[in-house]
Parts: C-alpha cells; structure tokens; sequence
C-alpha cells in the first residue's frame, strides 16, 4: 500500500522526496511538504541539510494518513470511527496541535475527552481498599455501600431508619394521634383532658419514642462518618452532609418538651421541617439521582442563561404591560413593581389570575409574553435531557462486567494458521 503526493502545480524535484513506512503502509511525500507545519516532529525530522529518505515509524497507520493529509491541504480532519483520546496522543506524537481540528469535525474529537472528564466526576474512584488504614476502611465501610457486603447492609440498615423518621414524623402530625400537635395554642390553657385526648397522647409518644431512636442512629452514624472521613474540610463542604447535620437539631426538640421548649426555644419547631431534607440520603446511593445531580451541574453554565433571560424578560413586559394599562379604569397594575410579579407568574405559564390585562393592547402584551414564557420555559430541556442521557451511559459503561471464566484448554490443541 502507498500514498502518494499529487499536489498541484509545477513538479517538485524528485530529490526531495521522502518515503514514510508506518506499519507497513508507504506514504511517499516531499520535503516542503513537510515544512508546511512548522515545529511538528515531521518537519524537525526533514529540516536539516541531508534528510533522510526513508523513515520508519510503528504509529497508528490510519491516524497517519489524516496526519500527512493535514501537512498537504492544511486541514486537520479526525475520523469518527476513532477514540478521540487516541487521535490526542497521536497528535502529541507528531508535535500537531489539537487546536487544528477543523470544526466539522471537533465535537466527535472531543466527545470522548468530555466523557472520560465526566465519568471522572460523576463517580469517582473513591476508596481503594488495599494498602489503606483501617479508618478509611471504615470510612467506607459507612460511606461506599458498594465497597463490601457489610457497607451494604449499614447503607440498607439507614434507609429503613430514615424511612421509619419520617412516616413516625408524618404520622404524629395526625389530629387523632397528636390533637396537641397543631392546636398547643388552643389547648395550653385547657387542664381537663378526656380519655380520647390520653389514649391520643400515649400513641403520640409512641412515635415521638421512635423518633428519638432514629435520631440516635442518626448521631451515631454521623460521629462515625466525622471521625474516619479522609478529609474534615470537604465532609463538611458536602452539602448532603450538612442536611445530615441539620437533621441532627431536632433530637434536641424531642428532649425538651416543656413549656420552656415552647416559649424560649420556639424556633426548634422550624428544625423539624429539616429532618425532611433525610430524604436526600435515599437518593445519595441512586445511581439515577446521582446522574440528574451531575447533570444539573454540567448544565449548570448552559442554564445560567435561563435566569438572566427571565429577568430581561419580566423588566420589558412588566414595564410594557403597565404603561398599556396606564390610563385604563380599574387596572390591576398599580405600579411597574407589581407588574414585575405579573411577568414572572405569566412568563412561568403559572398564571394566578390576580392580576389580568383590561385593554387590548394588554391582551397583546398579555399573549406576547406568555409565548415568550413558553420559549424559556423549553430552553433548558434539550440541555438536561442530552446531559442525562450522556452521564447514564457513562454509568453504565462504568459498571464492572463479570469476568468470563477461564476456558479448559486441550493443551494438545494447537491453532492451525493459514
């Protein structure tokens, strides 16, 4: 096999040329050939007084043949049917710089670059169980569900405790089993219960027990997580790891239920809405959550422009709409402030209705918006979903295959080559 140069023009001087074998593939070129990328390994090679005039290279042969391409029409091209990963480092090879591939063909050379950084984020080598202390091990032991059989059951383990807080915390807001529960105020004064309201309370501190035994895992977990985590200042970055934190403060609240509780530490009542945030933990060993979190971070840059379009937009239509219902009687908008929250609720498709156009300019402004709204609305959809479809695949093709068992070989067998 062998490839030619056939540039146009006058004939160069057959002196000047140069025969590149790659693997048995002939390339024959000429020197200013060569010469035309300056500083690649190629031009170094020929740019001295008497080149040689054969070279062998054991390169990737394809690779090479876009390469020598590159050197006589100035145009990089990559083929698809390639790991983009390979065409860099042939690309370092020969001294050309990935920033000379033309456009048509750089989102399939970087697609595989992209996903090689993204499956590196989005489920990192976390732990490596050999040659490491036995804190980390630990660590693991309650952080990786998947590092050992055990990790798997503590993991199980706290999502039935986290389950379990949350129906007893659910339940106990029920009138029938807590009538204190949302009427404290109605009853504080009220010193006469009837055996309906005791039976009522007795099932109340049945859950409140049961949350208290959660909460005590709840501790006895974390402290665990604190005391062996490889790194104190990104355990506490983590954002899942502060609602764990937050869902601690509760367990104070359980313990003081006197009236000292209600008055002076009143604003533990808000904590309980926190523990709800427990939830999160259903979703740290998803893989399907992990993927949207991931893909709501990659798209984080893309969808920037999501919130900076619907503040243009609420300004010029909340602006609009109240110079059009200026001078029209019994307007709604009062003010262009107000008019703001008109925009957002008719930019977001909500549309309360406290607030309506009169006028038919108004219904005009009215209807220009809510298309606009639609347009935003849809922008960030083709966004997430080519993210998420991309970081699951990366998932998948992370998950370990089984290793095929070893076949039993005739040790007589001998293959027969042609």
């Amino acid at each position: 096999m062998s490839s030619a140069d056939f540039s146009k023009g006058p004939s160069k001087d057959i002196s000047d040329k140069i025969v590149l074998i790659v693997v048995g593939v002939i390339h024959e070129t000429y020197k200013s050939t060569l010469m035309t990328v300056p500083g690649s390994r190629l031009a170094k090679l020929v740019d001295t007084e008497t080149p040689p005039k054969e070279v062998c290279f054991d390169r990737h042969p394809e690779i090479f043949t876009h390469i020598l391409h590159y050197y006589r029409s100035g145009k990089l091209h990559c083929p698809t049917n390639l790991c983009g990963v390979l065409l860099e480092e042939e690309f370092d090879f020969w001294g050309i710089s990935v920033a000379d591939v033309e456009p048509c063909c750089w989102v399939a050379f970087r697609k595989h670059r992209d996903a090689m950084e993204s499956l590196a984020k989005i489920d990192p080598s976390v732990m490596d169980q050999r040659n490491k202390p036995n804190n980390s091990m630990l660590w693991a032991l309650f952080d990786d569900p998947l590092s050992s059989v055990a990790a798997k059951v503590i993991a199980v383990t706290s999502l039935l405790f986290i389950l379990l807080s949350i129906i007893a915390f659910s339940l106990n807001t029920k009138e029938h089993i807590n009538p204190v529960y949302l009427h404290n105020q109605t009853l504080a004064h009220n010193t006469s219960w009837t055996e309906e309201m005791i039976h009522s309370r007795k099932k109340s501190r049945v859950f409140g027990a049961i949350e208290i035994v959660c909460s005590i895992w709840f501790v006895f977990e974390f402290l665990i997580r604190v005391v062996c985590c490889p790194s104190k200042c990104r355990f506490f970055m983590n954002l899942l790891n502060i609602v764990d934190l937050l869902a601690l403060f509760p367990i104070f609240f359980q313990l003081c239920s006197g009236e000292l509780c209600v008055k002076v530490l009143g604003f533990l009542h808000v904590m309980r809405c926190i523990r709800l945030l427990r939830v999160f933990k259903l979703m740290q060993h998803v893989y399907g959550v992990r993927v949207l979190i991931h893909t709501l971070h990659a798209s984080a840059p893309a969808l920037c422009a999501v919130p900076v379009t619907m503040f243009c937009c609420t300004v010029i239509f909340g602006t609009m709409i109240y110079y059009t219902e200026l001078y029209v009687d019994e307007s709604h908008f009062h003010d262009i402030p107000s008019s703001f929250w008109w925009a957002v609720v008719t930019l977001t498709t909500v549309g309360y209705g406290d607030m309506v156009p009169i006028s038919v300019p108004g219904w005009f402004v009215a209807a220009l918006c809510a298309t606009v709204g639609v347009f935003i609305i849809v922008l960030p959809v083709p966004i997430i979903v080519n993210n998420f479809i991309m970081f699951y695949s990366l998932v998948k093709a992370k998950t370990p295959i089984p290793k095929m068992k070893k076949l039993n070989v005739d040790p007589s067998y001998s293959r027969i080559s042609a």
